[in-house]
């Protein structure tokens, strides 16, 4: 088997393995994501699923989230979604990812552009 054949096995097993083993009792790492991996479903009814998957929530992820659940009223708090398209050897899949909602830092306009005058207000 070939390195680059037996690299992209075992980064697919890894993918999958660590859907399928939960991280009870361990700390939270902030450095890692919540990701899941939805793959095409087989349709048994019209309403059915295009895609079915698992998402691995991280603790920290969950915490935020119930953080911002409890400070708009515990009723719905608006998340970030990502995915990725990837293939193992089961076939394509997306890779997704769910965050807190990323909210953007307030600049200071007095602050020079980004070549040092793009950007900048002059008053004329």
């Amino acid at each position: 088997m070939s390195r680059r054949k037996r690299h992209e096995k075992e980064r697919a097993n890894y993918t999958v393995n660590r859907f399928e083993s939960p991280t009870i009792g361990h700390a939270p790492n902030k450095s890692k994501k919540s990701l899941g991996i939805l793959r095409p479903s087989t349709k048994t009814k019209p309403r059915s699923p295009d895609a079915t998957g698992k998402l691995c929530l991280q603790r920290h992820t969950f915490l935020e989230i119930g953080r911002l659940l409890d400070e708009n009223g515990g009723d719905e708090v608006i998340c970030n979604i990502a995915g990725w398209r990837n293939h193992d050897q089961q076939g394509e899949y997306l890779t997704v990812e769910i965050s807190p909602r990323f909210a953007p830092r307030h600049y200071n306009k007095s602050r020079p552009g980004f070549l040092g005058f793009i950007g900048d207000d002059q008053d004329e």
